[in-house]
């Protein structure tokens, strides 16, 4: 036995139970009787599927005042009808086991209007806006089997409305009436209403609504009425790239359906009933349209419209699937107006030349459109003409181009090299370039494509950043530049008879990095491998000096490379170039100083900047096109080079405050004591010199070859009797004071029992008993005052290198 009870047996495999209820069986009996047995227990309905069960359809209402109200079901009713509490959100839904199927439904909203189809709530909740109309429709599997059957209170309008089925409108707009209940069913298929239909909705039924949208996805505006206008009959109107068409307060089944023919693409498949012509921003034009009516909306109604196309204003109206529009080029619409008449009414006004095809372009022709920043899609234009900005700074981010009056399948391809992505895929159809992305296209190839290519040359040109126009290219040639990040922000394309000239241009068509090579020769290693554009050329931090170099440089653009060196003993050269020694090999001689400059075109479209790293000064900075880079009369080598291309204008690399110098960085006393230094290596990052005659101490940090000073002071060395020993030696310990009869403070031991200290104070106090500096007076110490003998204690270590000379 089951949880609710069943009837009687089944026997021989039939099923006993339920299907579809979650309920468990609790008991069972089995009996086995002789065939046709007088005695057989009585058979029934041993077996419930809940499958076979009717759907329920069911719905709860936001009640002002009151909030949300329990669900009721099948035709029962939801809302307060005996009170003045409006209905101000509503959700249905439907349930049929086993089967598929939803209710899909709308409100026409107080202060709102008509809000889209939903699946889920509709209405308002928190706004105090009443409901005042609804439509409902089944989805599914259930529309087959049912229709939607419903009615509306509204107190305003008398009490109930008559029954309304099937998506509908029940209610009323433009009368402020709001529902106050609502009862829904499910009736089988063609079954009969469940009361009086009449007087269902009050108000305008079977009304047109349309939107559109301008070039770069702008909305004009949404239209109600058995007769709109989508766009403007300005003249400075933008071109129509799309156009959502619907009917509102449909009574009379049936759709609305449309098709564009866009400039970059032809006409488009069919859609209906609001949906979107053209969803995507690609720029493309509409220039012609078709409308027609479907089901019960074509019996009743014959839809006529007409279009405005920016060469030739107002054409004729058309009607039922006919073409409206011009196919003109470089024309486009800007409006279409639509009107819903009864069927067989005589036309809205004048029906003459309702679609034009321009047959003064029949030659073949390019028609093109750019998308620009900050502006995105401009009007089309034709062979020859500017598309996109000059002047404004402004990048070309996309392209759309076409052949126009061909009559065989010939076509055009396009690439476009975009930054960050590169070279793009050939395309026939659809915009090159990206929309939306800010990335600039900086280089273009077109080509043709069937038999028009056995008579037509495709030339086309670009205006990049910085450069202007450049020069022609044809044929899938690139136009253009790549690795210099240069926007183009214009372009211009036409045809020409094969064998024609598209016009007279110097400039080259395409522009790209070009490949240097630098090679440096220095000493003791010789010529070394030769770097690229940007690369260093030499060594740092191993003192060597670069002998001799060589430059060359190759490109798309003529021209070539000049340099010049600074030799010791010799001072500047004469310019040499394209792979030639400045310098000189197996002399010894150091260059100290270079120029270099690019010639020919390349200098048009290119900066050649460079810097050197000078003996004593490291990298000096950026100069440029045939400045000198290094150093003069002070004998500093050159010990690398660093070379970059730019494009023309593009600024420095680097800081370009002292590209050259004949000044010497340091005093000549401490530039011999940075000279001396960099000879040596330290066991630490610290290194103590001291000349001892001109009684000099120097602190270093940093390594051999590269030392740098970190202190430089004046101090007082051995007297002729009893001299400061020369050589190199090591710090081995340290120590706070010594002496008898004087004190010493903060020593540093680096031989035997040579120190460096402070002056001599009288013994156990700080005063001083001997300050001199600058003097041969010790007994063969260094001595320091005592701030400075206490930051060698402070700061240098143990097994640092001494060298006193």
């Amino acid at each position: 036995m089951c949880s609710a009870e069943i009837g009687n047996q089944p026997s021989n495999g039939e099923p006993a139970g339920t299907q579809g209820y979650a309920y468990p069986i609790e008991a069972i009996q089995i009996k086995v009787i002789l065939k046709n047995a007088q005695d057989a227990p009585a058979r029934g309905d041993a077996f419930k599927d809940r499958a076979q069960e009717p759907p329920t359809v069911s719905y709860r209402s936001h009640v002002s005042n009151v909030g949300w109200t329990s669900a009721v079901t099948n035709g029962n009713t939801s809302g307060f009808i005996n009170s003045r509490n409006a209905i101000e959100a509503l959700t249905p839904g439907v349930t049929w086991y086993g089967h598929g199927g939803s209710i899909s439904s709308r409100a026409h909203v107080s202060g709102i209007g008509w809000q889209n189809w939903s699946s889920g709530t509709i209405g308002t909740t928190g706004q105090s806006r009443s409901i005042e109309a609804v439509q409902f429709r089944l989805n599914g599997e259930i529309t087959d089997v049912y229709d939607i059957w419903y009615r509306v209170y509204a107190s305003e309008l008398g009490g109930w409305l008559g029954w309304a089925s099937n998506g509908t409108p029940a209610g009323s707009t433009a009368k402020g009436a709001a529902v106050q209940g609502i009862q829904i069913l499910l009736v089988e298929k063609g079954g009969s209403a469940p009361g009086d239909t009449a007087t269902h909705f009050i108000g305008a039924t079977d009304i047109l609504s349309g939107s559109s949208l301008c070039l770069n996805g702008k909305s004009l505006g949404s239209l109600r009425g058995k007769s709109i206008l989508l766009g403007s009959e300005s003249g400075s109107s933008e071109p129509l790239t799309s156009l959502s068409i619907s009917f509102e307060n449909q009574e009379i089944s049936g759709s609305i359906g449309y098709s564009g023919c866009f400039e970059f693409g032809g006409w488009s498949d069919v859609v209906s009933d609001g949906a979107a012509l053209n969803s995507k921003n690609d720029g493309r034009a509409l220039k012609a349209v078709r409308l027609t009516l479907t089901g019960d909306l074509s019996n009743a109604y014959d839809v006529w419209y007409r279009c405005f196309d920016s060469k030739k204003g107002w054409l004729g109206w058309t009607c039922n699937g006919a073409d409206a529009g011009a196919t003109i080029s470089g024309s486009f619409l800007t409006a279409v107006e639509v009107r819903i008449v009864s069927k067989g009414s005589n036309a809205p006004g004048v029906t003459d030349s309702a679609f034009v095809s321009d047959t003064s372009t029949d030659s073949p022709h390019v028609v093109y459109q750019a998308h620009s920043a900050n502006r995105g899609w401009s009007p089309s234009v034709l062979d020859g003409q500017n598309a996109g900005t000059t002047g404004k700074s402004l990048s070309l981010q996309a392209l759309n181009v076409s052949l126009s009056g061909v009559d065989d399948d010939s076509l055009i391809e396009a690439r476009a090299h975009v930054a960050n992505i590169g070279w793009q895929e050939w395309r026939s159809a659809g915009y090159v370039g990206t929309v939306g992305q800010g990335l600039a296209i900086q280089a273009l190839k077109l080509r043709l494509n069937g038999s028009l290519a056995n008579q037509y040359d495709i030339y086309y040109r670009v205006h990049s950043a910085g450069y202007g126009w450049l020069g022609w290219a044809k044929n899938g040639d690139s136009a253009g530049t790549t690795g210099l990040n240069i926007q183009i922000e214009a372009v211009q394309i036409k045809l020409v008879a094969k064998g024609g000239n598209p016009g007279a241009s110097s400039a080259p068509a395409f522009i790209s990095v070009p490949a240097l090579t630098l090679q440096a020769h220095v000493a003791t290693l010789g010529w070394m491998n030769p770097v690229g554009n940007g690369g260093v050329a030499g060594t740092t931090g191993r003192s060597l000096a670069i002998e001799a170099l060589k430059l060359s440089v190759s490109s798309s653009v003529s021209g070539g490379i000049e340099y010049s060196a600074h030799v010791q003993d010799v001072g500047w050269q004469g310019w040499t170039s394209n792979g030639n020694v400045a310098g000189t090999v197996g002399r010894a001689k150091r260059i100290e100083a270079l120029k270099i400059r690019l010639t020919g075109d390349l200098s048009n479209y290119f900066d050649i900047w460079y810097r050197a790293y000078c003996q004593d000064f490291g990298w000096l900075d950026w100069t440029s096109n045939g400045q000198p880079a290094g150093t003069s009369r002070i004998g500093c080598r050159v010990e690398s080079v660093q070379v970059k291309i730019v494009p023309k204008g593009a600024g420095a690399p680097g800081a370009t405050g002292r590209p050259f110098t004949d000044q010497p960085l340091l005093p000549a006393d401490m530039m011999g004591m940075l000279n001396r230094a960099n000879r040596y290596s330290s066991n630490t990052n610290w290194l103590i010199m001291v000349d001892r005659q001109a009684c000099r101490l120097g602190v270093f940090r940093g390594q051999r070859g590269s030392w740098s000073y970190a202190q430089y002071w004046t101090c007082s060395t051995g007297a002729p009797s009893t001299p400061t020993p020369t050589g190199e030696y090591t710090v081995t310990g340290k120590g706070y004071s010594f002496g008898h009869g004087y004190t010493c403070y903060y020593y540093t031991q680096f031989y035997g029992d040579y120190l460096f200290h402070s002056i001599p104070y009288y013994q156990g106090t700080f005063n001083p008993m001997d300050s001199r500096m600058g003097m041969h007076i010790s007994q063969g110490c260094v001595r320091l005052p005592i701030d400075r003998a206490k930051w060698i204690w402070d700061n240098v270590s143990l097994a640092t290198k001494v060298v006193i000379y």
